[in-house]
């Protein structure tokens, strides 16, 4: 029975103390879930304004953001829009440093670079590309794009980062 409750009491315990423990270049602090972040603030759309969103599966990567996939990730979030006219695209990256992370942050300003150079095509997704954001925090590197919803989505990230 002590054994047992030693045990239960531990896995009770383990992920407070993995919390305090060093994070990578994020001020000692670890970084924040961000595919909940994204969950998050896709319930805040609610039902009728959330944009179908697709995976940008791992075999897509270096044709959509080429370079990428020579970094290690330890949190990866990547979705676009399913439909090309619909400006939503988030990508958010816990890498190994934060040189990575300034690496990476490079490669998804040449994402940014090239919808709003003509990849976009249609003027309002033009329009929501050139107030799309890369944003970095320490270890972390983002790309956000949420048309209308640009400037919420780019607040509710930052706060994860005090």
């Amino acid at each position: 029975m002590k054994k047992l409750l030693s045990i239960l009491l531990c896995a009770m315990l383990l992920p407070a103390l993995a919390a305090c423990g060093g994070g990578g270049g994020n001020n000692g602090q670890a970084a924040p879930d961000l595919n909940k972040y994204y969950e998050d603030f896709m319930a805040t759309l609610g039902a009728d304004n959330t944009p179908a969103m697709m995976d940008v599966e791992t075999d897509m990567i270096p044709q959509v953001y080429p370079g990428l996939e020579n970094y290690t990730s330890k949190q990866v979030v990547a979705k676009m829009a399913a439909i090309t006219a619909v400006p939503f695209e988030f990508v958010l990256l816990e890498l190994e440093s934060e040189a990575d992370a300034q690496a990476a942050a490079s490669i998804l300003q040449a994402r940014v670079d090239s919808q709003v150079n003509g990849g976009a095509f249609y003027p309002e997704t033009t329009a929501a590309w050139e107030k799309a954001q890369v944003i970095t925090h320490g270890n972390v590197a983002a790309l956000i794009c949420a048309g209308s919803e640009q400037d919420q989505a780019v607040d509710a990230f930052n706060k994860l980062f005090g």
